[in-house]
């Protein structure tokens, strides 16, 4: 039994705590509405391959669906349902930059962690992964345009090397025009180190920017892509061919530019907030 100075400390009268605890053990109900809220997060869910939370689920409810709803209302409906977020980060070490000794050009930090932009090709960045397919190695060439994190220009090559980030900065070049300040942001790898890419740099009139020896952190953006392609698709671990990888990593960069939505880009995806911009 309740005592009144008990009712005093939770600042609550005797009539509604009984209420309350009544009220505790009992299942609530569901409405019509939030049966078809259910459903609609349901796929939602599966479309995104169980990768969004309820932020970007309310987020898509909100552009998509049209469908005016707090967040409250999707986190509970997600954890009624058993729907959380299976996506976690992987760590990942830079590849290109294996050998960071002085030898190469070295430019200058020109971005320094400053990541926001005003305008479209501002800044991009750019990096190498690698992804082991049996006893062989895909690599992927990345270049980002920081504004709207859009993937504007990727290549696959089985060889790590300048021929492959060149490939995949002239493919950006194609399909984006470039500010006549343009930084290129890139770690110290090899390849951005080389005399070609120098040049490239010189033919585009393009600012190299480098990040600071053994510091992943100055390119933080290409490496946070990276990891989401790796623990999103995570399919790509147990990719028995390259073909079956190539179709792998084609099919989320696409994804990742029309239909991932973004936290940083108010919960658009890429796609829309550059044709926003």
């Amino acid at each position: 039994m309740v005592t009144g100075t008990e009712t005093e400390k939770l600042q609550v009268s005797k009539a509604g705590y009984y209420k309350y605890r009544k009220a505790k053990g009992k299942k609530r109900k569901k409405s019509s509405n939030d049966k078809q809220l259910t459903e609609y997060i349901t796929i939602i869910y599966h479309q995104h391959h169980k990768n969004y939370g309820y932020r970007k689920v309310h987020a898509v409810l909100r552009n998509e669906y049209r469908i005016d709803i707090s967040e409250k209302v999707v986190r509970r409906l997600m954890r009624e349902l058993g729907y959380k977020s299976q996506a976690r980060k992987e760590k990942r070490k830079s590849i290109s930059g294996k050998n960071t000794s002085g030898a190469g050009n070295i430019y200058e930090n020109l971005l320094k962690r400053d990541f926001s932009t005003i305008k479209l090709s501002e800044k991009w960045v750019t990096d190498v992964t690698e992804f082991p397919i049996g006893n062989k190695k895909l690599f992927l060439s990345v270049v980002m345009d920081l504004h709207d994190n859009y993937i504007i220009g990727y290549q696959l090559s089985y060889v790590q090397d300048i021929q492959l980030v060149e490939d995949s900065l002239l493919y950006a070049l194609e399909i984006r025009k470039r500010d006549e300040k343009l930084i290129i942001h890139s770690d110290r790898g090899m390849p951005y180190r080389s005399n070609r890419w120098k040049e490239l740099m010189a033919t585009y009139k393009i600012n190299p920017s480098m990040s600071r020896k053994a510091n992943c952190i100055d390119n933080a953006c290409i490496e946070s892509f990276f990891s989401f392609l790796k623990s999103e698709r995570k399919q790509l671990k147990s990719a028995k061919d390259i073909e079956t990888a190539k179709t792998i990593i084609h099919d989320f960069i696409y994804y990742y530019n029309h239909k991932r939505v973004q936290g940083v880009l108010n919960y658009s995806t890429p796609a829309r907030y550059k044709t926003a911009s």
